[in-house]
């Protein structure tokens, strides 16, 4: 992240301006004394149907041993993420406060690896605003698990209408998984034609056979 990209900044963190904030592709973190809010120059993103996306088949192999979740408990798996020790990690008690006023809202939303027992072993979070579904964070216990829950995301996410996955900055992990990036100014085109759809609801529940095409992707 850079200077330029810090757009506002809050002593605070209020969800009903953060559900609009989200909109405008503008998102928070923390930092000293309060909340950066950030809108990177370059954006990593997937347009959902405008590419094809491979779903690798050490990732497919997953589907025969563990259950693929949406929205089972969304906090688990937010602090599931905040748990892991990682350069940059930045999910402390305050942000996981704030996601759980989203969650409340109806906003936040997991994809969930489970195994035996319902064992949660990975997956991933995100806000969904318009036709946007903005992803947060990704973890998993087992190898590929949250590449199973991203390339599930986009069958549901898809399906129910959404337009655009945000990963926020570019990594080299999300460049694997098919993201591309985008300047700010041809995000923002984006965001406008987003901001006109009213997706389907996420349902809560596991996925079952049909909903997993993890071979039908794009």
């Amino acid at each position: 992240m850079t200077i330029e990209e810090l757009v506002a900044f809050s002593s605070s963190l209020d969800p009903d301006e953060a559900e609009r904030l989200y909109g405008l592709g503008i998102f928070p973190m923390p930092l000293a004394d309060g909340y950066g809010w950030f809108y990177p120059e370059t954006r990593a993103v997937v347009v959902l149907g405008a590419w094809p996306l491979r779903c690798p088949k050490s990732t497919l192999q997953l589907v025969r041993r563990y259950r693929v979740g949406i929205d089972i408990d969304p906090m688990a798996m937010v602090r599931m993420c905040a748990e892991v020790v990682r350069d940059g990690g930045w999910i402390d008690a305050s942000m996981i406060e704030f996601y759980a006023a989203l969650n409340d809202r109806g906003l936040l939303h997991s994809v969930e690896v489970r195994g035996v027992g319902d064992e949660l072993v990975g997956g991933l979070f995100g806000v969904g605003v318009g036709g946007i579904f903005v992803g947060e964070s990704m973890v998993h216990q087992v190898p590929n698990a949250s590449k199973l829950a991203f390339f599930a995301l986009v069958n549901v996410v898809r399906e129910l209408g959404y337009q655009l996955i945000d990963g926020q900055w570019p990594t080299d992990h999300l460049t694997t998984l098919g993201f591309r990036t985008l300047p700010g100014d041809g995000y923002a085109k984006l965001l406008t034609a987003c901001s006109r759809i009213e997706p389907g609801r996420f349902e809560s529940g596991y996925l079952d056979s049909t909903q997993l095409r993890l071979r039908d992707l794009g």
